[in-house]
């Protein structure tokens, strides 16, 4: 006999399956923005060559021309890639133009991100990080990290989504602390912020997938781009927590 219960089944899991199409065309645009990202990444650190860094008429380090750059005119870089969020964010309900705004912001965020994938790397050559390969590590748990956290508010169906609130009182503690940081240089403070903003961005990886997930939203740009928010700000932690230096 068909039951109640097996009726109350199929219809909670009718809104599930008829989001299937939706979450599929999200994870594809955010797997598309983070290869984006990767070949703008790998653009600034091995593209032209490179510029060699003399010290007393000694050469001690060469940089790529796109992250000497960077480094160089890092107020040029922060204004494009400010701007390069801001149309990705207004042209996500533009068809066509909205893909294309998406993988040209997670270009750029591949090129403005370069410069402390080379530091860290540079610095765990030389030895100096905690890790031995801290970039590569760095990936691979948020990887790691964004894989099991996604799927497990996909598989379960918790509702995270009451943790908006709380994260973004915590988001603005931590830009505060940040900020304060850049006064402070103790690296033990550093550490600690990091500490925080992997927890932070990984409850963020929650909140945003049950928000997907539970609220039939129908933005996929805009979803795959604060998924991408969310792994970029981990993996960018996760560097920092990895390559900081051993000597201090």
């Amino acid at each position: 006999m068909y039951s109640f219960q097996q009726r109350a089944l199929q219809a909670e899991k009718r809104p599930a399956l008829l989001a299937l199409p939706f979450l599929r065309r999200v994870y594809l645009l955010f797997t598309g923005g983070v290869w984006f990202a990767i070949v703008g990444a790998l653009l600034a650190l091995y593209v032209g060559q490179p510029a060699a860094i003399e010290r007393g008429g000694v050469v001690v380090a060469t940089v790529p021309p796109l992250v000497a750059f960077a480094m160089q005119h890092w107020i040029i870089m922060l204004v494009v890639y400010i701007g390069a969020f801001f149309a990705a964010s207004f042209a996500r309900h533009i068809r066509g133009l909205n893909v294309v705004a998406l993988f040209g912001y997670a270009f750029v965020t591949g090129l403005f991100i370069a410069p402390s994938i080379f530091v860290a790397q540079a610095m765990a050559s030389a030895g100096h990080t905690l890790d031995a390969s801290p970039v590569r590590d760095a990936f691979l748990l948020s990887g790691a990290a964004f894989v099991g956290l996604s799927g497990y508010v996909l598989v379960s169906r918790k509702d995270f989504s009451r943790l908006g609130a709380a994260l973004t009182i915590g988001l603005f503690v931590l830009i505060g602390a940040s900020l304060l940081g850049l006064f402070l240089h103790a690296a033990a403070f550093q550490l600690a912020i990091a500490s925080v903003g992997v927890l932070l961005f990984a409850g963020f990886i929650l909140y945003d997938t049950s928000v997907i997930m539970r609220e039939g939203e129908r933005d996929a740009v805009g979803a795959a781009l604060r998924l991408f928010l969310d792994i970029i700000n981990l993996f960018l932690l996760l560097l920092r927590i990895l390559s900081a230096s051993r000597d201090r």
